[in-house]
């Protein structure tokens, strides 16, 4: 009996690390869209605002920067809603640890309560993905920094 029950937890981890994988993928795939879609729109919408001017006047910026950060702003609570949503309370009460001056031995921190929850996996990798991205943009594909003059 103790065989079945175990070999039936193993396939429920499995089917666990398959759904946290794919979810862990499609949020990745999320956020980067949001990352560099949410600017993409408000200089899209200020563009379409401009009309044929191709100045950039201070009321336009502050229209881009304005929308940048209210729409990164509902991003976040969204986020932390599902956040919220996703993560179990009494884990994350859990994981609440007390500073070393104020810790028992008891008290340590155990291997289990040391893991990440996918949103801190996500952003993670969101940043490292954006900082390789950058710098294959910037050695590949940015160009001369002062085209009258040579690079070096």
């Amino acid at each position: 009996m103790y065989a079945t029950v175990k070999a039936q937890r193993q396939g429920h981890h499995r089917v666990r690390w398959l759904v946290n994988g794919i979810g862990s993928l499609s949020g990745t795939a999320i956020a980067i869209a949001a990352a560099a879609g949410i600017p993409l729109v408000w200089i899209w919408f200020a563009s379409k605002l401009a009309g044929t001017k191709k100045d950039l006047t201070p009321s336009l910026a502050i229209f881009i920067a304005t929308g940048i950060v209210v729409s990164y702003w509902l991003a976040l609570l969204v986020g932390s809603w599902l956040r919220g949503r996703s993560v179990d309370p009494g884990e994350e009460h859990a994981r609440a640890t007390r500073r070393s001056w104020n810790r028992s031995f008891s008290d340590a921190p155990k291997p289990e309560d040391q893991r990440i929850d996918p949103i801190e996996r996500l952003f993670i990798v969101v940043g490292v993905l954006a900082i390789i991205s950058f710098e294959i943009w910037f050695f590949f594909f940015a160009g001369d920094p002062l085209p009258s003059q040579p690079a070096f």
